[in-house]
């Protein structure tokens, strides 16, 4: 709760939606690229809610007032980091008490229970001992004992007065050379130091350099992350420029060079960077003029941080661009139109589909009059009556014995209107089905149109990219590393008649380039392009996809209500992985700056947040199935959206539902739990009613459907026997004929009740 709390303050403050998380890092940091604010995991009673409401409020004064630039032109102009550090944390840290008074008592709290804690390295020492850029960063932390001189209040003054980075830049840069000139400025060395820890503030620095790890609490994180300023970015010159000496010193630099990996700050889209060094021109004669206060503190915070906590894992859901994934039915037609030679089993399959329009006209005409029955009566049981306050001058003589004499109103309640957007998988464990499955969304689709319900069906695909000449998807930072994937939008509601009796043609084409046909018939059936062959199953990826696709048909169509439908045969392909800008540092200094992309498994406890809605969802199992956590946050884009699964689950010719598949479905995912008898009634049900209804987690609803011959249609027709029959027996036929009509359409059949 208290993590949610800190989260919502930061997001208010910075009055933007930042990222925030809490995970193993070395200290708090901004990255003023992905806007992402970084907090690390502590030691239990290591770190109180004061001081880390005080590291909150610091970073989003970085959020706030500190650009990416800044990292890069001290670099350029080589002035020392922990310099501009401790300047440009006065100078935002003024910028926030100012825009949010109340957090004058949170930096004022917090930074006198870090200085007790000893967290600036102060503890039993004489601050008059410490240099005066020190001296500097503690005054702006609270620290009221500081002295000055009349000359040092100057720069005082000055470090209130920055109002720009330009400003601190520049203001480092001459108070780094005045205090070379004037070596009264520098301090004098504190013996009590060495007695503490058993080496001086060399040895100190020295094992900083050696472990790649700057006291100054340098973070090491990726492109344009800032520990307030960075702190490590211009160490390598440093390094480097000791290579040359004899002995541990070189050992030293070595080392240093090592840990560069983690501390050298990106550049974002800057394949070169000027290593830094030094403050000014000068820097190989100036004295070693750094922040101590700086570097300790940058050290109490890594002795702060739960080195054994689990770590966490952070993913936002990816702003995928449609134009790069879905590809237009004009584009589809377009495409197989010129793929498909005009041979027998070209106009066999077309002479498939006409027939199979017209045999279901009948049954798809009769299950629109019973939809609008159901909805017309369903309007009446929901309507309201009320008195108009008029009199009924039709009631008016009947006033001795009846109080009722005012007219009355019917008010039905309005009508809400739905719309359709559905995912069919096109993998190639749907292919012994996939005729079945058309069958079934033909049906659908026919429907839809008469009753002037707006649809769209996509079928999701892995393998049309390979062959298709788009971009690649661009990679986020912290977003979920997807495979390229497409959506081939096969049926609109926009479609033109003509177009759409062309796209059931190709599919139908595409579903029977498998399966025994009547060669000497029906000719010999043609492959599909390779760009519209089928291929994995991007499940996962579809469903990132439908969170801009479904609020873009809403808003386009203008319907109250959406059903958003996925139709598949199994599990999506895994999503286990997310996207990370890492820098490459190898041995040459002209390496760094250029982006280098790496994916991290993501095992464990793992947050995933939609940006657009801000939903966060918590796993904490070792193994889990991104797929129920997707939907989850699908349904939170839209209000009240029905999401429902459809999965053909039915294999073989006969297209039987084995008891392991269906156990695998009931009561959410891979639950093993279900008794034996469940499962012989749940398979009962299935073969009464060609359609279980599951429970799955994601999904309002999940059907279990049959496969092969059993998704087949079938539109039942009267015996001749019948003629003469009784009119009981006419009715109990009729009755059959009908409810075997509706049974055979269970995608249509189960669409209907959700509508009506």
């Amino acid at each position: 709760m208290m993590r949610n709390k800190k989260n919502t303050i930061a997001k208010l403050l910075a009055e933007e939606d930042i990222f925030v998380i809490h995970k193993q890092m070395e200290t708090a940091y901004f990255d003023v690229k992905n806007r992402e604010l970084g907090l690390p995991i502590w030691k239990e009673n290591a770190i109180n809610d004061v001081e880390e409401e005080l590291m909150v409020c610091h970073e989003i004064g970085h959020a706030l007032e500190t650009p990416l630039s800044m990292l890069e032109d001290a670099t350029i102009r080589k002035i020392e980091h922990s310099v501009v550090n401790v300047l440009e944390d006065a100078r935002i840290e003024k910028k926030v008490k100012n825009k949010y008074l109340g957090t004058v008592r949170i930096f004022n709290a917090g930074y006198d229970s870090l200085i007790k804690k000893d967290f600036f390295g102060t503890s039993g020492k004489d601050l008059a001992t410490f240099n005066l850029i020190d001296r500097i960063n503690l005054f702006f932390k609270g620290n009221t004992d500081v002295v000055f001189s009349d000359e040092e209040k100057v720069w005082v003054d000055r470090t209130a007065k920055t109002e720009t980075p330009d400003n601190v830049l520049d203001l480092a840069e001459e108070l780094i050379a005045w205090m070379a000139d004037n070596p009264e400025s520098m301090g004098s060395p504190d013996d009590s130091d060495k007695g503490e820890s058993g080496e001086s503030d060399e040895g100190e620095s020295g094992e900083s350099d050696s472990t790649g790890q700057s006291e100054s609490g340098s973070t090491g994180q990726e492109e344009g992350k800032e520990n307030d300023i960075s702190k490590d970015a211009s160490k390598s010159d440093d390094d480097d420029s000791n290579a040359n000496n004899s002995g541990d010193d070189s050992d030293d630099a070595g080392d240093a060079q090592d840990g560069a990996d983690k501390n050298i700050l990106e550049v974002p889209n800057k394949k070169d960077v000027v290593e830094g060094g030094k403050s000014g021109e000068g820097a190989a004669s100036t004295p070693n003029i750094t922040a101590e206060t700086d570097s300790k503190f940058g050290k109490s915070i890594t002795d702060a941080r739960d080195m054994n906590a689990e770590d966490v894992n952070y993913v936002r859901v990816n702003d995928i661009d449609l134009d790069q994934v879905v590809v237009p039915y004009k584009k589809v037609i377009e495409d197989n139109e010129k793929h498909y030679k005009k041979d027998r089993f070209f106009f066999a399959t077309g002479e498939e589909v006409a027939e199979l329009k017209k045999s279901s006209k009948k049954t798809v005409a009769y299950m629109v009059k019973e939809f609008e029955m159901k909805k017309s009566a369903d309007a009446y049981a929901r309507a309201a009556v009320s008195k108009t306050g008029s009199l009924d001058m039709g009631k008016l003589h009947t006033y001795k014995y009846n109080e009722d004499l005012f007219k009355k109103v019917t008010t039905l309640p309005g009508a809400t209107s739905h719309g359709l957007v559905m995912c069919l998988d096109w993998s190639g464990s749907m292919s012994e089905n996939l005729e079945g499955t058309l069958t079934q969304l033909f049906n659908l689709i026919w429907f839809c149109r008469r009753t002037n319900i707006p649809f769209e069906v996509f079928a999701f695909t892995n393998v049309y990219s390979r062959y298709s000449e788009g971009k690649s998807l661009e990679r986020e930072a912290g977003a979920f590393e997807l495979n390229n994937f497409s959506m081939l939008n096969v049926f609109s509601s926009k479609m033109t008649n003509d177009e759409e009796i062309k796209m059931m043609h190709i599919l139908w084409m595409i579903a029977n380039q498998w399966g025994n046909r009547n060669w000497s018939e029906n000719g010999y059936p043609q492959r599909a392009s390779a760009a519209y062959q089928l291929g994995g199953t991007p499940l996962n990826e579809a469903v990132i996809a439908m969170m801009k696709i479904v609020p873009k048909f809403k808003n386009e169509t203008g319907v109250q209500k959406v059903h958003s439908v996925f139709l598949t045969d199994g599990a999506g392909n895994n999503l286990n992985s997310k996207h990370e800008w890492k820098l490459n540092t190898y041995e040459s200094s002209e390496s760094y700056g250029e982006q280098v992309l790496s994916t991290t498994a993501i095992q464990g406890k793992c947050v995933i947040t939609d940006p657009v809605t801000n939903k966060t969802i918590e796993t904490e199992k070792r193994y889990w199935s991104a797929t129920p956590l997707l939907l989850e946050l699908l349904k939170n884009r839209i209000p009240e959206m029905n999401v429902v699964g459809f999965f053909v689950a039915g294999s073989g010719k006969q297209g039987k539902v084995k008891s392991d598949t269906l156990r695998y479905a009931i009561d959410g995912w891979r639950n093993k739990y279900n008794s034996d008898e469940d499962i012989r009634k749940a398979l009962a049900d299935l073969n009464k009613n060609n359609v279980f209804v599951a429970k799955s987690k994601g999904y309002d609803e999940y059907y279990i459907l049959p496969g092969a011959g059993r998704l087949s249609v079938e539109d039942f027709e009267m015996s001749d026997d019948l003629v003469g029959a009784s009119k009981a027996k006419l009715k109990t036929a009729f009755a059959k004929s009908s409810a075997g009509r509706i049974s055979s359409r269970p995608l249509l059949n189960k669409f209907i009740a959700m509508v009506a």
